[in-house]
């Protein structure tokens, strides 16, 4: 079947998604056919009309790829403790709300296949922006069923680094990161590297910046655009899909047909007249609710003044359910992991900084290695964590130069 990978081009930032002014947006196309490869670029308004020239152009979702920019999401990796990949999976936030800047329940996570007792692939986008851009999409008529971003399909084999030039930036790949960076950084960059083979894809190198690098250095040239580049890395089983869960697309998403235009209409006017007699019910539920909220902070900080404040409700709720829980958890063994994680949690300051973790289930005893700014640091993180019903064991602590680098187990006490 034929398959239509498109990526937008968005100049202007956040404010360019939401735009309606269809010459504003760009979109790359690829349509590759069973024994033909068309390619182009179009605005908005050109592509909707795409589909009456090519009689194999695809409607089902899942022959339609979407490619975002690299910089809207973020990867990572962590290993979860877990028997069950249901149980691996509903400790995905947990484990990974100490590298969201902001609240976890604002982001969606989307992973790979998750095998109990190995490390968890994710990619990790704004769930906003993540509907932003199925909005900008469906404005072009298509409902991709698979969205990635471009550091998803841009790899590089070990000393080796990929670099895809772009208009202003120029997107680096090696074989553990993918960023973009500006054109006139990129030479200082890769000097820096311990690089075997540079492969340059969509522009080159000058010949003064070659001759600035090692002689042993090989430095290929791609002929290939950018883009083109990207769609030929694309491996669908292996790639992670960000339309997981709540945004996965299936094949009826492909909008209301003609029988249904006229009740869509129907229920339309029934939403208005709904949406006015519950206004005023919700606004003011919502005033409330955010009295409440400011309530119920309030009182944390001043039960628990030496805490950092908590950055959202859902935090605030497991804090509580952590204190409250006292000695009856430890003896019901009800929480375990999330538990555990929950008060050590609760005893880390914003400065400090978990480099990675590890959870004994028969021990009931979680190890971590965590960067503190100083060695007087430690008396003050144990204290914190006694008031949490933790008992924090160091194994060793040493300074790396950038702070002082310690592992500590956490126990019930």
């Amino acid at each position: 079947m034929p398959k239509l990978f498109v990526k937008a081009e968005v100049q202007k930032g956040d404010a360019q998604l939401m735009e309606t002014d269809e010459q504003s947006i760009l979109l790359h196309w690829r349509l590759i056919g069973d024994s033909s490869v068309e390619a182009g670029i179009s605005s908005l308004q050109e592509f909707l009309f795409l589909k009456n020239d090519h009689v194999n152009w695809p409607e089902s979702p899942e022959d339609l790829v979407a490619i975002i920019p690299s910089d809207e999401v973020l990867l990572l990796g962590c290993e979860v403790p877990g028997r069950t990949a249901g149980t691996v999976k509903k400790a995905l936030p947990y484990a990974l709300e100490e590298f969201v800047a902001g609240d976890i329940e604002d982001v969606h996570i989307a992973h790979e296949k998750i095998r109990p007792g190995q490390s968890v692939k994710c990619a990790l986008i704004n769930k906003q922006r993540l509907r932003q851009w199925q909005d900008c999409f469906t404005r072009a008529d298509i409902s991709p069923g698979i969205m990635v971003s471009e550091g998803q399909l841009l790899t590089a084999d070990a000393k080796t680094c990929t670099l895809v030039f772009g208009e202003l930036e120029v997107m680096i790949a090696t074989s553990e990161e993918t960023a973009s960076v500006a054109r006139s950084e990129i030479l200082a960059l890769i000097s820096n590297m311990e690089l075997e083979k540079v492969v340059c894809v969509g522009g080159k190198l000058t010949d003064i910046e070659v001759s600035q690098l090692s002689a042993s250095l090989v430095v290929e040239n791609d002929q290939r655009d950018g883009f083109e580049c990207l769609v030929s890395s694309f491996d669908g089983p292996s790639v992670i899909n960000l339309l997981q869960g709540e945004y996965k697309v299936t094949a009826s998403a492909n909008g209301p047909t003609g029988a249904m235009v006229g009740i869509v209409g129907l229920l339309g006017i029934w939403l208005v007249v709904a949406m006015f007699s519950f206004g005023v019910e919700g606004f003011w539920a919502k005033m409330k609710a955010d009295e409440l909220s400011v309530d119920a902070t309030s009182l944390y900080k001043e039960y628990f003044p030496r805490d950092s404040a908590p950055v959202s409700q859902g935090q605030l709720a497991r804090r509580f359910k952590a204190k409250l829980g006292g000695q009856r958890a430890l003896d019901e063994n009800s929480q375990g992991f999330i538990d555990l994680l929950s008060r050590v949690s609760g005893g880390i300051t914003g400065a400090d900084k978990i480099q990675s973790l590890r959870f004994n289930q028969q021990r009931m005893e979680l190890t971590f290695e965590i960067l503190l700014s100083g060695f007087n640091e430690l008396d003050p993180l144990k204290e914190r964590a006694s008031t949490q019903g933790v008992s924090l064991n160091m194994t060793n602590a040493d300074d790396d130069g950038k702070g002082v680098r310690a592992r500590l187990s956490a126990e019930y006490q």
